[in-house]
């Protein structure tokens, strides 16, 4: 029992920092907006766990600095999640989990922020809150490709559904049909947040 509480504290954290690296990702491969209060805190939290990374590259959007520490951070705390239950896959393996969960946490993060705008927009069309800016600013980059295809409906935006069919796409076969094809198993896929 007291293993299973130290496990799911272990596997909190552990999610909590590298969903906050991924979102810092997102954020800047999108450029929102810095002066957002959430960007602010959410730099503000992270600059810690990228300073090591700093003198890492950043190709146009893509800070390889903050990929690379929430990789690192996945990395770690599954490692030690595994070592405690007295499993270790091999290096190779753990590094190739790690990534393909970072990129699974970055789809699920753009889904959830797809359906924030879709319940925003019913509920409170035009909010200026810093959350609702945020979300705004996380899904629309990645709905205007589809815009440009799907026909102006009157109003009706199908954009979003094509999108959701993507994201799905992407989970089932690219990210977490990679993981369980090179060994993955449902046992060491809890440690791995964009896995399960």
């Amino acid at each position: 029992m007291e293993i299973n509480i130290v496990f799911y504290l272990l596997n909190t954290v552990i999610a909590l920092v590298v969903g906050l690296l991924s979102l810092r990702f997102l954020l800047q491969l999108i450029q929102a907006n810095y002066h957002n209060a959430i960007c602010q805190s959410i730099n503000r939290f992270t600059a810690p766990l990228i300073a090591p990374f700093q003198t890492l590259p950043t190709i146009g959007p893509i800070n390889l600095g903050v990929l690379t520490s929430a990789i690192l951070a996945q990395g770690l705390g599954a490692v030690i999640c595994l070592s405690l239950l007295g499993e270790m896959p091999s290096i190779l393996q753990i590094v190739v989990w790690s990534m393909l969960s970072v990129f699974g946490l970055m789809i699920n993060l753009v889904f959830y922020a797809l359906l924030g705008m879709i319940i925003l927009s019913w509920l409170a069309p035009g909010a200026s809150h810093p959350g609702a800016e945020l979300i705004y600013e996380l899904s629309e980059p990645f709905l205007a490709p589809f815009r440009k295809i799907v026909p102006d409906l009157g109003g009706l935006d199908l954009s979003p559904i094509l999108l959701f069919i993507l994201i799905n796409i992407l989970e089932a076969t690219v990210i977490k049909g990679t993981a369980y094809s090179l060994g993955l198993s449902s046992n060491v896929a809890h440690f791995f947040i964009g896995l399960r």
